[in-house]
């Protein structure tokens, strides 16, 4: 019994976490993908050289063709939005994480899409050399 008490002044000492969402968690990574982007669209709001192979938002006409994601994340029927303005592109991309934390739709919709390319990715990778 004596480890028992031991293990229980540990825990008492190291004041163990709730479980909650880690860094790791496909929606907290997601939404740190959307912050990439929004400083994606202020740096070429400012003129600088952004590459289009990993932005989500492409000149269109007179404004910009914006999807939300990767793979596009599907809001109702929709994957692809209209914005005038770089302003307005960081904008929907502001509204599109507000929409996704209310969303439990949204959410696992992000889980799948995480999970999906998770899979594809694993057989692209190149095997670790053992330490």
């Amino acid at each position: 019994m004596a480890s028992k008490s031991l293990m229980d002044q540990f825990i008492a000492f190291a004041a163990p976490v709730q479980n909650q969402p880690t860094a790791r968690d496909p929606v907290s990574v997601f939404f740190a993908k959307i912050e990439r982007q929004i400083g994606f669209a202020e740096q070429a709001k400012r003129g600088d050289k952004v590459s289009a192979r990993v932005t989500w938002f492409r000149p269109d006409g007179s404004g910009y063709r914006l999807k939300i994601g990767r793979e596009g994340l599907k809001f109702g029927e929709h994957q692809w939005f209209a914005a005038a303005t770089l302003d307005e592109v960081i904008e929907r991309l502001r509204m599109a994480k507000a929409v996704i934390e209310g969303s439990d739709a949204l959410r696992a919709q992000v889980a799948t899409n995480s999970k999906a390319r998770s899979e594809r990715m694993q057989g692209t990778r190149k095997p670790r050399k053992p330490a």
